[in-house]
């Protein structure tokens, strides 16, 4: 138990650690029209072996520094302390994170300006997206969803579609967003805003199908409680809200 439970944070340290790398990089379509010469794309070199030094004379060379022997069979080395911070977030994310189906995410935020984009309509690389809501990764579907106004019809479409195919890859997304707000309304959680998009496209455009009810169920099971148990709580009140809404007699 104490491995798994080191092991779940660490993979839930080890992944925020990697978003936070690549923040602020803007993670555009890699067939969209370029603007400009692509960005040179840095590499991380290897760091350089020292140069021998000559010994003076007389000096004798020092022995190799001693390794520590290795622990004894069947004892386990010490994991480093957990901070309380971390135990919550493996508690929170890890199992979604566990069954990601293959997330080709870059940035997990919702600003405009970290993906180089803007909402005017001569914007090439949002209108970009508009036109291929299904092939850009879900980082940019998701910040053209927030702040694409009355072009995002097919984005919500689009992000329904890929919670049914992938639920745990947009859970974790979604709770990976954090406590990020829009700027509109009354400045929801961002998150739960994707959440009000997904539920009423299959409100308004199926009818509120069994293949979304079958998903959130199996969700359900998998996510008794936590953050991601609030995101299914906000995808089943504003389906049903919206199913009331559109269909009711």
């Amino acid at each position: 138990m104490k491995k798994s439970v080191t092991g779940v944070i660490a993979l839930a340290s080890a992944l925020c650690l990697l978003f936070a790398a690549c923040g602020g990089q803007g993670a555009l379509p890699s067939d969209a029209p370029p603007e400009g010469p692509p960005a040179r794309i840095t590499e991380t070199v290897p760091p350089a072996k020292p140069a021998p030094m000559e010994k003076a004379p007389g000096e004798e060379e020092a022995p190799p520094p001693e390794e520590e022997p290795p622990a004894p069979a069947g004892e386990e080395i010490p994991a480093a302390p957990a901070r309380p911070e971390d135990e919550a977030l493996a508690e929170d994310i890890v199992p979604a994170l566990e069954a990601l189906e293959q997330p080709d995410w870059q940035i997990v935020s919702i600003d405009l300006e970290a993906f180089g984009l803007t909402t005017r309509s001569d914007d090439e690389r949002f209108m970009y997206i508009w036109e291929h809501t299904a092939t850009v990764p879900l980082d940019q579907l998701i910040v053209f969803d927030l702040w694409g106004d009355a072009l995002t019809e097919g984005s919500s479409e689009e992000l329904r579609s890929r919670f049914l195919e992938a639920p745990d890859t947009v859970l974790a997304y979604l709770v990976l967003m954090g406590d990020q707000r829009v700027d509109y309304w009354d400045q929801p959680l961002a998150a739960d805003k994707i959440c009000n998009s997904i539920a009423i496209a299959d409100a308004a455009w199926h009818g509120g199908s069994e293949e979304f009810a079958a998903t959130l169920a199996s969700c359900r099971e998998r996510y008794p409680s936590g953050r991601i148990s609030e995101l299914l709580d906000v995808l089943e009140e504003e389906r049903a809200a919206s199913m009331e809404r559109n269909h009711a007699e």
